[in-house]
């Protein structure tokens, strides 16, 4: 099996992980902050075990773009948990599913890779798709805000492969090091962390399935791969999130949801499959 091959099943493999988060946080009844805590501190010694095991391994210094990388993760993830308490599992997946064009602008801000204008009227569309799922919110001002942090997560997470891509650090380590950042914030706003033992029997398959195991397919994989397949691979979790939720406990998109997704799913995958595109996902000419 060639390494691409590799990484390609381990982002699939992380999307799978990561659409288990809204089924976990409808089977667990518990404070915002008090999950964002116990999950990240489980997801922390978690991985700290597996280091363990990571034998023959130099110990290596964080560098620069380790320390932003594990800075944004444990960013999105304080934003995923509250994303999924204030607004639908299927709008918090569709927002997500935005991530390829996201990568795309934010490759040409920061790295700059030329973007087309294909490419640019793609993004106006991919926004006027989660304009329409912010619309659908608006009666809501819950609602409205966990897009918004949808929207933030997801802002977060591209910068945060691009981070990953240039840094040397271990995967292992900048997983550990982004679960500890946000459980270190989770404890300064929970206002109590005692929970049943089988809340924490929960919390700890939560951070274990979803966290660990998630993150760790990911920035294994995401190295490999170019931002915009990986961006792409990724997708698998939109569906797959809305699959689990609908199977245990019924739930199904409304209205502007759906016409919302369809509206980014379409735009990413015109720009993902257009002509013309190289392997990093950005368009050599029009």
């Amino acid at each position: 099996m060639s390494w691409r091959r590799f990484a390609q099943i381990q982002v699939f493999a992380s999307a799978a992980c990561f659409s288990t988060a809204g089924l976990f946080m409808g089977l667990i009844a518990a404070e915002i902050w008090t999950v964002v805590f116990w999950r990240s501190l489980f997801a922390f010694a978690f991985t700290c075990i597996l280091m363990t095991f990571d034998i023959g391994r130099n110990v290596v210094k964080p560098d620069r773009a380790g320390l932003v990388a594990s800075g944004l993760s444990a960013g999105a993830m304080l934003a995923f948990i509250a994303a999924l308490r204030l607004t639908s599992v299927a709008n918090v997946a569709v927002i997500h599913g935005s991530l390829p064009l996201m990568a795309a602008l934010l490759g040409w801000l920061i790295v700059k890779q030329r973007i087309s204008a294909s490419t640019s009227a793609l993004c106006t569309v991919a926004g006027l798709g989660a304009a329409v799922i912010f619309y659908g919110s608006a009666s809501s001002g819950l609602r409205l805000a966990g897009d918004g942090l949808a929207l933030l997560m997801t802002l977060q997470m591209a910068l945060m492969t691009i981070a990953f891509q240039r840094s040397r650090t271990p995967s292992l380590m900048l997983v550990a090091f982004s679960n500890g950042l946000a459980a270190s914030v989770a404890v300064l706003f929970a206002p109590a962390l005692a929970v049943s033992l089988e809340t924490a029997a929960m919390l700890a398959c939560f951070a274990f399935v979803q966290m660990t195991l998630g993150l760790l397919f990911y920035t294994i994989g995401s190295r490999v791969l170019p931002v915009a397949e990986t961006a792409l691979i990724t997708l698998a979790e939109v569906p797959m999130s809305v699959f689990w939720v609908w199977v245990a406990f019924g739930q199904m998109p409304g209205q502007p949801t759906v016409i919302g997704a369809g509206i980014i799913l379409s735009a990413v995958l015109v720009y993902l499959a257009g002509p013309g595109r190289n392997p990093g996902g950005f368009s050599d000419a029009d």
